[in-house]
């Protein structure tokens, strides 16, 4: 299948009380073990990508992995920018032809994240592309951007309104609620009651930063929250450099090097399996 847009996969999954798993991939075969996941298990999918990764390889080479992909599977494929701050990297992937990218303002003051998020929600709308906006600060570590402990900010329930007011077509809304990027240090204390606040009033899909860690039954409570985006990047970069060294480390074949590629694929893949199973079938009282 072609490359599709997020909103739909994401709109369907809030209705039936599931999520769609939006995975951070690396390179191709990163990005080969996501897709064959999901086509294995009959799922859409959301392939991901960091600022990092689209300046080290170029938006149009990253979209052409995932494109060649997609057209050999039967489910739904979306390729999406994930925390760009930089307007310039947003239209140079839009014009490669990705189907979804973030603009992440949450560092701003609220005004200026605003004024920004809605001029390019303009331009992604004229464009057919789907827009995520980030407000709050969530923790933790993702790629350049690090926020500490104790600096973390859940979202202002008033401010995300207005965001919503002012971008009622935004393909996602991710407004933090008490999750953190990379490997949790403790037990994640999610703001369940304002998730649901914020969910209820604006009728968003809601992304859920922070994946790698939780626990199940902390999925579905988000999931049946309104999560309807499930963000999964620590642990697949985990698994990718895992994946490779454990075999290398015991059977060092220098001449062949598919079969490190093979084992970083399967580890990649296997991984992703538990979770997006989850993800479909969804949260607390899903269809």
């Amino acid at each position: 299948m072609p490359l599709t847009q997020m909103s739909p996969m994401l709109r369907s999954a809030l209705a039936k009380g599931r999520a769609v798993a939006a995975v951070n991939i690396i390179d191709f075969n990163s990005t080969r073990a996501v897709i064959d996941c999901a086509r294995e298990l009959g799922v859409p999918v959301i392939t991901q990508v960091s600022t990092k990764t689209v300046k080290h390889w170029g938006a149009k080479s990253v979209a052409s992995w995932v494109k060649t992909l997609a057209q050999d599977s039967d489910q739904d494929v979306a390729l999406h920018l994930d925390h760009c701050t930089d307007e310039a990297t947003i239209r140079t992937c839009i014009d490669a032809g990705w189907t979804a990218v973030m603009f992440d303002g949450s560092k701003l003051p609220f005004a200026e994240n605003l004024a920004r998020s809605t001029a390019i929600y303009d331009f992604t709308q004229a464009a057919g592309v789907d827009l995520e906006c980030e407000i709050g600060a969530i923790g933790g570590v993702e790629d350049d951007k690090v926020v500490k402990d104790g600096e973390e900010m859940l979202a202002n329930f008033d401010e995300c309104l207005e965001f919503a007011r002012a971008m009622p077509r935004m393909g996602v809304f991710a407004p933090a609620i008490g999750t953190a990027h990379g490997f949790y240090k403790g037990e994640p204390k999610i703001a369940y009651d304002l998730l649901d606040r914020i969910a209820k009033a604006t009728g968003l899909p809601i992304a859920l930063h922070g994946g790698t860690g939780l626990t199940d039954d902390q999925f579905r409570n988000c999931i049946w929250r309104g999560c309807a985006k499930v963000n999964l990047s620590t642990m697949h970069k985990r698994d990718f450099i895992e994946g490779f060294g454990a075999v290398y480390a015991r059977d060092r074949r220098p001449g062949e090097p598919l079969v490190y590629l093979e084992a970083q694929h399967k580890t990649m893949r296997d991984s992703l399996r538990p979770f997006l199973s989850l993800f479909s079938l969804g949260g607390k009282g899903a269809a």
